[in-house]
């Protein structure tokens, strides 16, 4: 959505048998058209490109339906992988591989730290392992929430208007805002039908169908092979958690390392892991070690400048929190900032997937950033009112606000940009027909699809 329409826009509409307008922005293309965002950037693209998330069905003779994800679907051996990592056993294995880490940094890796930094007492040491043990239980226990916990389902959640299928969109109470109605109606906007074919049921806005799992998971972000569970409004909270305790946990450790190669003495240099590994190979080593160039000489000689400068285990404890912070840091930031601008991954590589009925038959798409309310507010919504508690203590607190997953407020650009695209169809209409509102990736539902009439 726009705030404010550029030349050439247009909206999409379904007509009564099946036709559908659609709408395409022709200026600002990027790769291809795309549903503007709250904040103005892109364009409505009437394509049924991007529309579908890899879990869902494309229409036969869709020239994406080969490219569509279906895990083990025909294969016995494929079915057998998936209810293993759907299974408890498999979640509490992938548990205690993750937890060697955390406990092997607090009970192996800080009494070294400790001997090397010549911190002696338990009075001294008693802050260091608080810290380590603080961040190593919020993250077991919130990346075993997000094993076990429920993510959502819409199966019990009734549409608005159930006859037809549509959620009402609801608005926060602004003074001064007046109603927005549909153009040349008194109905309130509605969410375009969407109908689940595999569950038989309707779903809420951004709610989604995973074929992993077999189930809708309300406000899904993604399926989580790792953690065998889809990741939805019930625990992307203890996932986001997680991650920030994952980060913390690496820096600590990065840090308590830096200050033992630091304070390493000179005098101790036949001691350093170099020299170890040169004893134990029958080499040489010198400390005046030359750096190599290029990138790959640059990480070899940096990683030897930290063999030289401290002992073999302080050594390996740097090279391993050095690589799994990058491979944290690299699917880590990404969720991070979905969950901090509340835009779901399928959101952000499937785009205009929900659709917004402004008129009889006319829908217009929602681009990333329509419900992004600010980073407090944000969170707010993922993890509850008691949001500090939870980044405190391993609590639930009072949870995520589940009216917001069935009900999705947008935000204020995008209330702004939605009534300024109202306005547009009152005074402009429509222009362009495609042959089926199923092309925009709107599922009408049964009864509909029979009688040959799209709501």
């Amino acid at each position: 959505l726009r705030s404010s329409s550029p030349p050439g826009s247009r909206v999409r509409s379904a007509g009564r048998r099946g036709s559908a307008m659609a709408s395409q922005t022709v200026p600002e293309l990027r790769h291809r058209s795309q549903a503007a965002d709250a904040n103005g950037h892109g364009g409505g693209n009437c394509s049924d490109e991007g529309n579908r998330e890899p879990t869902e069905n494309y229409p036969p003779g869709h020239p994406k339906a080969t490219r569509t994800l279906h895990l083990g679907r025909g294969s016995k051996a494929g079915e057998t992988c998936r209810r293993i990592s759907l299974s408890p056993q498999f979640k509490l294995f992938t548990l205690a591989i993750v937890a060697i880490v955390p406990l092997f940094g607090t009970v192996g890796f800080m009494p070294m730290v400790m001997l090397s930094l010549d911190i002696d007492g338990v009075m001294m040491q008693l802050p260091f392992y608080l810290v380590a043990i603080w961040i190593s239980v919020q993250f077991l226990y919130n990346f075993a929430m997000s094993q076990f916990t429920d993510p959502g389902s819409p199966v019990h959640i009734k549409p608005t208007y159930e006859a037809i299928g549509q959620f009402e969109m609801v608005f926060a109470d602004e003074p001064g805002r007046p109603k927005v109605t549909q153009v040349d109606s008194d109905l309130p906007l509605l969410y375009a039908p969407n109908w689940c074919d595999h569950c038989a049921h309707w779903k809420p806005p951004r709610t989604h169908h995973c074929s992993f799992c077999k189930r809708c998971t309300l406000r899904m972000d993604h399926h989580c092979p790792f953690s065998g569970n889809c990741i939805g409004a019930r625990n992307h909270g203890h996932f986001v958690i997680m991650y920030i305790f994952a980060f913390l946990g690496l820096f600590y450790s990065l840090a308590l390392c830096a200050a033992a190669i630091y304070t390493f003495p000179t005098s101790k240099a036949k001691t350093s892991a170099a020299y170890a590994i040169g004893d134990l190979l029958g080499v040489k080593q010198s400390p005046a070690t030359k750096w190599m160039t290029g990138i790959t000489g640059f990480i070899a000689s940096f990683a030897l400048q930290i063999f030289i400068r401290t002992n073999l285990q302080i050594a390996l404890q740097t090279i391993f929190t050095g690589v799994a912070l990058a491979a944290v840091l690299s699917f880590g930031i990404p969720a991070l900032c979905f969950a901090a601008t509340n835009v779901t991954m399928l959101e952000h590589n499937f785009p205009m997937k929900e659709y917004v009925q402004v008129k009889s038959q006319v829908y217009c798409p929602l681009g990333p950033g329509f419900y992004n309310k600010g980073i407090h507010a944000n969170m707010v919504e993922l993890l509850g009112r008691k949001w500090l508690l939870r980044l405190l203590l391993p609590t639930k607190g009072s949870g995520p606000d589940m009216q917001a997953a069935i009900a999705p407020r947008p935000s204020s650009a995008g209330c702004s940009a939605l009534v300024a695209r109202v306005k547009q169809v009152a005074e402009e209409g429509v222009q362009q027909q495609v042959k089926s509102c199923e092309q925009l990736g709107i599922n009408p539902g049964p009864e509909a699809k029979t009688s040959g009439h799209v709501v």
